[in-house]
């Protein structure tokens, strides 16, 4: 059995959920110890990070999953380790979310000093990869998975009420805001278009009837259900490229068709015109939502496409295979 040191920030973060305890179990059955320590906080929080960080000779590899280390303490952690893994699904490096802007602290010293002592980055889609390769790293696009089984699958049929499902939290809130106009044109399009937000808060409207469901983890595939249309708008910017489409892979996994924006992970997690659409302009939304808002056999079709897909190519399986090799190389 090889003993993996993995250092996470947050037990309770959905990146350390779906990317690590998911497939802790699968990692087992294939030959590796997951030992998991949270980063220490509060006082005494930099000395007892070093603590952990000069035990890492003792595991067989280091995975770090998100956050940078300070250049003093990836020094450490470099002497220490064998081999050293990174794990990443959002743009961190980026400390402006909504121009790019790069954090001199984040980027020029923890960014790159972290980067300077990875063995092989994880990342959950090719954009982030590529920022880690443009610093000499070795980096594998580890894709996001979902356990399907789960969640149900929707029974798709004729409906007076057709409904897009947005599924999220306050954090991507302003996504649905700034694309609401071109869903309330859909509105006036197709009679009976109902939006159903499931998340923390919701949107209001004037043109179309918004119903939610406040999130819980044991409610969601339930909620789920209740959409006949998955919906990912995301504007385009250096913050919403690295997001590895997580929202997506749920609706897909409760067959539902999906209507995303071609950012970050969308554009290949979604089969364009087999199990959704991936309008390009704002524009492009009204017409994407009637066309499915409008036939049911359409949304069954595609809905069972996308079942299989996530089945296939987005399973924990797949990941655990994929982590088991990067674990094991030399």
């Amino acid at each position: 059995m090889k003993r993996i040191l993995v250092l996470v920030n947050n037990l309770n973060q959905a990146s350390f959920r779906l990317r690590v305890a998911a497939i802790k179990p699968l990692l087992a059955e294939r030959g590796f110890d997951f030992q998991i320590h949270l980063r220490p906080k509060g006082f005494l929080a930099g000395f007892k990070l070093r603590q952990i960080l000069k035990t890492a000779a003792e595991y067989h590899a280091v995975l770090l999953q998100r956050k940078f280390l300070s250049p003093a303490d990836a020094s450490l952690l470099r002497r220490h380790a064998r081999r050293i893994l990174y794990d990443i699904d959002d743009a961190l490096m980026f400390h402006n979310r909504q121009v790019g802007r790069i954090s001199r602290w984040r980027t020029q010293r923890r960014f790159l000093a972290t980067a300077r002592i990875v063995d092989h980055v994880a990342a959950g889609n090719e954009y982030l990869a590529e920022i880690f390769r443009q610093q000499g790293c070795r980096a594998s696009v580890v894709p996001t998975v979902i356990d399907a089984c789960r969640y149900q699958i929707k029974a798709h049929g004729p409906t007076p009420t057709p409904r897009l499902v947005w599924i999220g939290s306050r954090s991507t809130l302003p996504y649905l805001q700034s694309f609401l106009p071109a869903i309330e044109q859909a509105a006036h399009e197709v009679p009976g278009l109902r939006l159903l937000t499931i998340a923390d808060v919701t949107v209001n409207s004037d043109v179309i009837a918004v119903e939610h469901e406040p999130w819980t983890e044991t409610g969601e595939a339930a909620a789920l259900c209740r959409g006949d249309i998955g919906i990912a708008p995301t504007p385009s910017d250096p913050w919403t490229m690295g997001k590895c489409g997580f929202k997506i892979l749920q609706y897909m996994a409760s067959g539902l068709p999906v209507i995303a924006s071609p950012v970050g992970a969308n554009a290949q997690i979604v089969l364009d015109g087999e199990t959704g659409f991936l309008p390009r302009e704002l524009s492009d939304w009204p017409g994407a939502i009637n066309k499915l808002a409008r036939d049911a056999e359409l949304r069954a079709r595609m809905g069972i496409s996308a079942r299989r897909h996530v089945e296939i190519a987005y399973s924990l399986e797949r990941a655990a295979d994929q982590w088991a090799e990067l674990l094991s190389g030399d």
